[in-house]
Order: C-alpha cells, then sequence, then structure tokens
C-alpha cells in the first residue's frame, strides 16, 4: 500500500469533511498524475524502522518545512477533512509531525470547528479574522489549537468534549467518536458485524487499532477466494471455512462474527507485548492473507529471542490477559455497556436487535457479564485473581 498511487479506495469511499460527506468519482487518471507527479517532487526516499524489511514510509521535504516520516491514511486526512488537494496535505503535515499530533483526530477536530462556525454556533467572537479558504482555515485552527489560545484551548480536547464544553447545538456534530474518542471517517451502507463488536467493544483509540487479521469484506470471486485461503498460512482452519462460506451481500454466523472480532484485537495484542509492526503481522492477514509473522510461528521466534516456552494457545493466552487487564481498568473507570456502540450513522442500514445479539454473543463468548464485566471466574483463570478481589472490594463484583 505503501507503494500504491491509487487512492480511488480512500477519496471516493472515504468520508470528507468531519465525516459527514462522500465525493464519489472523485478520483480520475488526471488526477492521479498530478499527485504522483508532485509526490516525486517532495519525496526524498522510501524507508522504514530501524532493522524492518519494510519500507513503509516515505521521506517527504515540502519546501519551507522540517523534513519528515510520511505513513499510511496520514497521506489524505487533512487535504480531505479540509476538501483540499494534495499539496495542501503534505504542507500542514510539516507542521502538525512537528508539533507530535495525531493524523486522524486532528484533522478531523479542525473541520469540526468549521462546521461550527458555519452553522453559526462558533462565530467571529471566537474566531476572530477567520479566513474564507479550507487550506487557511485549517493553518489559523491549527496555530490556536496547538497554543492552547482562546477556543483552541477547548478544540484541543477533541471533538467528543469539545462539543460538549460548546454546546448550543454543537454536540450534534458529534457524529464520528465512539467512547469519546475519534474514529477513520467512515459513513459505510449495510452493518458489518465483525466491525460491528470492534468499534463497541475495542479498548484502542482507533478502529486500525484492532482490524487486519481477517478480510473486511468477502472475496466475491470463488476461485480468487479458493486461492486467498489456500495460501493463508496466518489462519486457524475455523477462519478459512468461515471465508470460504461469506458471499457478497451477506452476514456471517454470529459465532464467526464473534471469533473474526476476537481474532483480530488478539494478533494486535500480541504485536503490542512484543513489539512487533502491524504491518508485518495482524494488520497484514487481510491483504493476501500471508504476513510473515503469525499465530503459527511467532511462539517459535519468541522461544528463540526469550526462552519462553509457548504454543499458539499459550501466545493466546496472554493476549487475552493484557486484553482483560485493559478492560479491567476501563471498567474500574466507569465503561460500561451503554458506550459500547459506533456512531449512530456509521451504516445506513442497522438491525438494533441482530447488533444486540452480537453483542450478547461476544460477553459470553469473553466470559464478560451482561454489562461488559469481565467475570470472577474469567479473571482468576487468566491469572488475574488481583483484579478480581479489586473489583469485589469496589463493588463492581458480587462478594459471592
Amino acid at each position: 500500500m505503501a507503494h500504491d498511487h491509487n487512492e480511488s479506495f480512500h477519496v471516493d469511499n472515504f468520508a470528507w469533511g468531519n465525516a459527514r460527506t462522500r465525493r464519489k468519482d472523485y478520483w480520475n487518471k488526471e488526477r492521479e498524475e498530478q499527485w504522483v507527479g508532485l509526490w516525486k517532487e517532495v519525496r526524498s526516499r522510501d524507508s522504514g524502522c530501524y532493522n524492518c524489511p519494510k519500507d513503509c514510509h516515505y521521506t517527504i521535504s515540502y519546501p519551507g518545512r522540517h523534513t519528515y516520516f510520511l505513513k499510511c491514511f496520514n497521506k489524505l486526512t487533512y487535504s480531505m477533512a479540509a476538501f483540499e488537494e494534495i499539496d495542501f496535505n503534505y504542507n500542514i503535515l510539516g507542521l502538525t509531525s512537528a508539533y507530535g499530533m495525531d493524523g486522524f483526530s486532528t484533522p478531523q477536530v479542525l473541520a469540526f470547528a468549521i462546521e461550527l462556525f458555519e452553522a453559526g454556533i462558533l462565530t467571529e467572537k471566537e474566531l476572530p479574522g477567520f479566513p474564507e479558504g479550507g487550506a487557511d482555515r485549517f493553518f489559523y485552527l491549527l496555530d490556536k489549537v496547538v497554543h492552547r489560545e482562546g477556543i483552541g484551548d477547548i478544540l484541543a480536547n477533541g471533538v467528543y468534549q469539545a462539543a460538549r464544553q460548546i454546546g448550543n447545538g454543537a454536540e450534534e456534530y458529534d457524529h464520528n467518536t465512539t467512547k469519546k474518542v475519534e474514529q477513520v471517517p467512515l459513513k459505510l451502507g449495510v452493518v458489518n458485524y465483525p466491525f460491528f463488536l470492534m468499534y463497541c467493544t475495542g479498548e484502542k483509540m482507533n478502529i486500525t487499532q484492532i482490524e487486519g487479521s481477517f478480510p473486511q469484506a468477502p472475496i466475491a470471486n470463488p476461485e480468487k477466494r479458493k486461492k486467498f485461503v489456500e495460501n493463508w498460512s496466518a489462519a486457524p482452519e475455523r477462519f478459512k471455512k468461515w471465508l470460504l462460506e461469506w458471499e457478497p451481500k451477506q452476514h456471517m454466523p454470529i459465532e464467526a462474527s464473534v471469533n473474526v472480532c476476537d481474532w483480530n484485537e488478539a494478533m494486535h495484542y500480541v504485536d503490542d507485548a512484543i513489539g512487533t509492526c502491524a504491518w508485518l503481522s495482524s494488520f497484514r492477514g487481510q491483504f493476501g492473507g500471508s504476513p510473515p509473522y503469525h499465530l503459527f510461528n511467532l511462539p517459535q521466534i519468541i522461544g528463540l529471542a526469550a526462552g519462553i516456552e509457548l504454543d499458539s494457545d499459550g501466545l493466546l493466552e496472554i493476549s487475552r490477559r493484557n486484553r482483560n487487564l485493559v478492560r479491567a481498568l476501563n471498567i474500574r473507570r466507569g465503561l460500561r455497556r451503554d458506550v459500547e456502540k459506533p456512531p449512530e450513522d456509521h451504516w445506513k442500514v442497522r438491525d438494533a436487535e441482530m447488533e444486540q445479539k452480537h453483542l450478547d454473543a461476544y460477553y459470553e463468548f469473553k466470559g464478560w457479564t451482561n454489562d461488559g464485566i469481565p467475570t470472577k471466574e474469567t479473571l482468576d483463570r487468566l491469572q488475574l485473581e488481583y483484579v478480581s478481589e479489586d473489583f469485589i472490594g469496589r463493588g463492581i463484583l458480587p462478594a459471592d
């Protein structure tokens, strides 16, 4: 993906602005040639992290900005949020990367402020001398946020908190956060249940930190699907069966959706625990099905490096222990089932009853209560007895 210049998947299907607008048929050959031409001017080399075989970074030297690394969807987030071309994205990243700002949430916060201004919720009082053009407005707002000056002090708290601090109807424009955190700006058609579960129950900040081991959509061509599965060395057998049986415009069984969600998140927790880049493991499975590191060879690698004797089940057990420990921290801070939901307009076609059935099945599979709290039995089995004792002492779990 780092070397693919066809951006039609992102710009034609992902949402622009603060996740409200889709621009179908935006991409064309002329635009691709323009973007590639500019890329050749500002890219100095391909690079990667230390000792990694994958050169998935661009080193960008934009005139007047410091040299920075560019990776993944950051290439598009600012230009799409501001309704600008790619030149603007290269330019503003030279500032935001120096400031250490997140490339997913920051552009949504800035676009959110523009929406509020256009709706009359923010005015010249909060935004004195607010420019006309999208690019100029973004630079103006970025300066306010970075220095926490005026309205920028509120916007720096993120869309969810800022909407509630601003009030006066601003909450209606917060429609792309899950558990108070900005998500990748998507507005899609029919609900995808594995992703519904990942959005609802994930302990990570963004869906891209959970997805990846299982394809996002069914492979329509039966021959290509069969070939994918034949080469899918990273997948346990039951996932191969579910993918083979998954037809376009159909939902997988609830059992499959629950297991896909669990496997996706488990492999990311494995990567987090050993310091493996998701591009070489957990996020790569959906692209060709053959990541170099996976559930069946990582135990041997860990054994050689650290002397820890593991098999695949043992590796999953560690990931689930970590998962439940993070879950427990969030439960202590007040996380419950009532906030485990994606944005209301994330998918056009929803089935509320079926969504709750998936959530019920997922909680049961994980060994959690119907409110999403890990049970004493689950915590104790994962050697987290001190957590169950803490929960009982706090009244989160019953003493009996």
